[in-house]
């Protein structure tokens, strides 16, 4: 079984250089917001795992909205800079420049 290292690395197109600036741009962008995306379902996930005491827990539907909305700012800024280092890890996959484990 190989593992995403050890196969060949998806790399950006040779095109000219202001295109591909911008494509790295974008290609970047998507993988912070990826890196926000499974940040925020973590939150989720932990939110979801303590347990109810009574004393602050409003389950009115301002309350829950008000908490994801929160949640997302906080993932957002998690992942802003270096964030936990899956956004950059994924960003070096994709782009070609990810070094080879082993070699």
């Amino acid at each position: 079984m190989t593992t995403i290292s050890q196969q060949m690395p998806i790399t950006l197109k040779k095109t000219a250089p202001a295109t591909d600036k911008s494509k790295e741009r974008e290609l970047r962008k998507a993988c912070h917001d990826f890196e926000a995306i499974m940040l925020k379902q973590m939150l989720d996930a932990m939110r979801k795992s303590v347990p109810k005491s009574g004393l602050l827990d409003n389950d009115s539907y301002a309350n829950k909205m008000y908490q994801s909305m929160q949640d997302d700012e906080l993932s957002q800024e998690m992942a802003r800079g270096k964030g936990m280092g899956l956004g950059e890890v994924l960003y070096q996959q994709l782009s070609g420049h990810a070094k080879p484990i082993g070699k």
